[in-house]
């Protein structure tokens, strides 16, 4: 027979694997996003709001064909705002080609693990980060 203290230890270790559809990079990138927020006079800027009904905004500052700083606003839920800090992360100091190739699955990899029904927020941020990107370079200041 099994103790108290020991079930409530195999429920703990089943728990951590089984019901955590998410990584601990998720987990950070919603606990302490380190891009939310506006940004005065930014070179380019771009919104989309996706099918799911949240909005994503995006604020970049170019500098030399490179971006400088980016910050983002979005009406979404934590794996949104997970989604959108990591596009951000992942884009700043970066060179506007390569972050033109930043996509979805960059994205998920990049997260390591984010649940299945918001796969859809990781492309939203990245769709809403290319929508500035054009919007910069369609201005003519270009790559």
């Amino acid at each position: 027979m099994v103790g108290k203290g020991q079930d409530e230890n195999r429920e703990s270790e089943a728990g951590d694997a089984g019901e955590n559809p998410f990584s601990s990079r998720v987990l950070r990138h919603i606990l302490e996003p380190t891009h939310l927020g506006e940004m005065v006079k930014p070179s380019a800027q771009a919104v989309i709001t996706g099918p799911c009904g949240d909005t994503d905004k995006f604020f970049v500052k170019i500098s030399g064909s490179r971006i400088e700083e980016i910050r983002f606003r979005t009406t979404g839920c934590h794996f949104t705002i997970a989604a959108c800090d990591a596009v951000a992360t992942l884009a700043e100091g970066k060179t506007v080609r390569q972050a033109l190739r930043i996509n979805q699955e960059a994205v998920i990899a990049y997260l390591e693990r984010l649940p299945v029904d918001h796969k859809h927020c990781a492309l939203l941020a990245a769709n809403t980060l290319h929508k500035a990107l054009k919007a910069y370079i369609v201005r003519g200041t270009g790559l």
